[in-house]
Formats: structure tokens, sequence, C-alpha cells
């Protein structure tokens, strides 16, 4: 059985009664701590809790918040209304409801996209009367990578230099096309594609830098190379060549 991780809690009060609240919770399979995938299917689940004394209790998604990253693959137990919303409700004396749906990542997204579902409860204290809703709540969600590349450490002499050969690609199907800026040393990229990073020789403490991967269908990912500039220690640095 999948794990239930939680994106977002909303809740609202019946009018004129602050201790009858109606919730709404908000779970994935997926960890968003975790990176998530082009293509990737991820079961969410919405638990509403009715408030105490009210005719009836709805609990939404709404759908725009999935977009452009992801999209509604199935929906049952959910209506979808004119207003872009997955909607439910239970009524008065009703136990908490559970509903799942199903999302995809859209398999064109581009690195780093994010998916932020939001989440609206409302409560409607007498048949007949005006909704009264939750703001649209969005805690948390999930970040698409199409390659998760681990940081990259160095360490270095003041004054000490690293290479990193052409060529170099830490997932087979990348290639480097670009590199960040330093921020106290010196970065130099070669025409052939080598990497080279001159540490200032006063300096000690940390520097990073970013390079940039493309992969065979033209998205990038960023990998951060942190550099650590004193003791060498008996620390290998993770670029080819150190001094």
């Amino acid at each position: 059985m999948n794990d239930h991780h939680p994106l977002a809690l909303a809740h609202v009060t019946r009018p004129g009664a602050a201790e009858a609240l109606g919730t709404l919770h908000l779970v994935a399979d997926a960890d968003p701590a975790l990176p998530v995938a082009p293509g990737q299917e991820i079961t969410l689940s919405l638990t509403l809790t009715p408030a105490e004394g009210a005719y009836r209790t709805y609990g939404y998604l709404i759908d725009e918040s999935l977009a452009p990253a992801a999209e509604m693959l199935r929906h049952p137990g959910l209506s979808l209304l004119g207003n872009g919303r997955y909607a439910t409700y239970v009524t008065e004396g009703d136990e908490p409801r559970t509903v799942s749906c199903v999302i995809r990542i859209d398999p064109q997204a581009p690195d780093g996209a994010t998916v932020l579902p939001r989440i609206v409860v409302g409560v409607m204290a007498a048949e007949g009367d005006r909704l009264v809703p939750s703001a649209a709540v969005c805690d948390t969600g999930f970040r698409v990578r199409r390659h998760w590349l681990p940081g990259q450490c160095v360490t270095l002499r003041p004054g000490g230099r690293a290479l990193l050969p052409p060529g170099h690609t830490p997932v087979p199907g990348l290639r480097l096309v670009a590199v960040g800026r330093a921020q106290r040393g010196l970065l130099t990229y070669a025409p052939d594609g080598g990497v080279s990073y001159q540490a200032h020789p006063e300096h000690l403490g940390y520097d990073r830098f970013e390079l940039a991967f493309e992969g065979e269908d033209g998205h990038r990912v960023w990998s951060e190379v942190t550099v650590h500039i004193g003791d060498l220690g008996a620390s290998p640095g993770a670029l080819a060549v150190h001094g």
C-alpha cells in the first residue's frame, strides 16, 4: 500500500458556529520532497469531513492549478463543474468521505516545472442557503525533473585549479552546453567544451557555480558544483583534476 503524503489542508466554519468546522485534506501517493518525471501518474486523494449542523459540506480541487505541467487523467467520485472545479460533497450526518483521482505529468513538461494543486472547502448551512467557501489553499506540490543530477563537490587549495574535461556528463545522453558564474573564482568554458575553475589565491571558504546539460530532446537540466577552498584533508574532489 502506498504512503500518503500531505499536500494541503483547507477548513471553513459554519456561519454563526465557529466550532462547526468543515475540512478538506489533500494527500498524494508521491512524495512532494522528491522530483517527479514527465509522464508520471500521481494519485491524489481528498478526504472531506462535514461541518457539524451544516446541510452540506463541499470539497473542490481546482483544475487550472494542475496546468500546464499536469492534466487530470481519471476522477471517479468527483464531478467536473462548469467553472473548472472537480467537486464532491457530504450531507449532514455523513461520515468523512474520501475520493481519489489520477493526474499525469505532461510528457513534454520542461525541467523545473511545478504542479501546485489548490483546494477549496465550503459549507451550506441550510438547503438553498448561499455556499460559504474557504480561500483556495495550496501548501505544497511537485517539481518536474527530467534528470535528477546530484550536486558535485571539489576541494582546492587557495589558487588551485580544477578541470572538467570535454565530453564530461553525469548521465548518458546529456551534454554540457553552458556554465554559470562563479562568485569568487575564475570560471572558463573552452571552445572544445572543457571547463576550468581557478580558485582565488586569497579566498578561504566556499564557492559555487552551475553546469547546464541538455538532452537529445532539447530540455535542459542544471547541476550545482560546490567548491571548498582550504585544507584538502583526505577527501578527493569530484572534478577530474585539482591542485
